[in-house]
């Protein structure tokens, strides 16, 4: 993708930055910086862009991203155009080599070290580890001078010692990073978040960025990885995901059309191939958590 760039500066006194951040909606565009983040999602839900990953976010999310990879995370809207509830996360940035060059080449830390080569893929933490870092993350809040540190440190052993993530983004998609047309990505990515539910032309996606059929679809793919159409399933698919966790009376057919797909049997196709599992499956599994 071609993100924004994005300077961070932290604290006086301070080696990497911490922050508690409630806002209306998400305020950065799809951007990167040369900081490794760690991002909790205390409260609020929509749709978030990693690498070439696209997937759902909710409260209680953590997912640790590498150096330099674009992001960007996109809230929910309710009818009149607001984030409800409003986005709260926590997250740390710092660099690799926050301790100096030497440290990560000790052989005791190298997992950490590993854990940082893989983060540029995107980390999606889970299970027990995602509770015990969430702790960790939010007593950084409350910490200063060498317990800071220490609480960070802590954070990087439990995640590489840890079986509890998925990784989200392919290998390659930092090759496109470029820090022109971020505003034009941007423009087509909110455009499809808006109106994932209506017929979407391909022809009227690409006028908004001026360009022809032809060009947007080279474009698109040159920068994301995906076709358009691939892109859009996904998104679809995303929120038919939501829809079968907040309504267990939405038939099939209902989140299917709800979601901007206009044939059942095309969105049962395409949900199995993002999921693993058909819409029946997946909605059988909610019933019975």
């Amino acid at each position: 993708m071609q993100p924004a760039f994005e300077i961070i500066e932290t604290g006086v006194n301070q080696s990497f930055y911490v922050n508690h951040l409630k806002t209306e909606r998400f305020p950065s565009p799809l951007h990167f910086h040369p900081e490794i983040e760690i991002l909790l999602i205390v409260e609020g839900a929509g749709t978030r862009l990693i690498g070439d990953s696209v997937g759902r976010f909710s409260p209680g999310e953590l997912i640790m991203i590498g150096s330099n990879v674009p992001h960007v995370w996109y809230s929910d809207k309710t009818p009149n155009d607001q984030a409800k509830p409003f986005p709260e996360t926590i997250y740390i940035q710092f660099l690799k080599d926050i301790l100096g060059e030497q440290f990560l080449n000790l052989p005791e830390i190298k997992n950490i070290q590993k854990l940082l080569q893989l983060s540029t893929r995107g980390i999606r933490l889970t299970g027990k580890t995602r509770e015990k870092v969430a702790e960790k993350i939010k007593s950084l809040l409350n910490s200063d001078g060498f317990h800071r540190i220490m609480i960070l440190l802590t954070i990087l052993q439990l995640i590489s010692e840890s079986d509890e993530y998925q990784i989200l983004a392919s290998p390659v998609i930092q090759n496109n990073i470029n820090q022109k047309n971020s505003s034009k990505l941007n423009t087509i990515y909110k455009h499809i978040l808006k109106n994932y539910n209506e017929d979407l032309k391909l022809d009227d996606i690409a006028a908004l960025v001026n360009l022809s059929s032809s060009a947007f679809c080279r474009y698109f793919k040159s920068v994301t990885n995906k076709t358009f159409i691939q892109f859009l399933n996904e998104i679809r698919v995303g929120h038919a995901c939501r829809l079968l966790h907040e309504d267990e009376n939405y038939s099939i057919s209902e989140v299917c059309y709800m979601c901007g797909f206009n044939n059942t049997s095309y969105f049962i196709k395409q949900f199995r191939r993002i999921t693993g599992n058909t819409p029946l499956t997946y909605k059988k599994r909610i019933d019975q958590e």
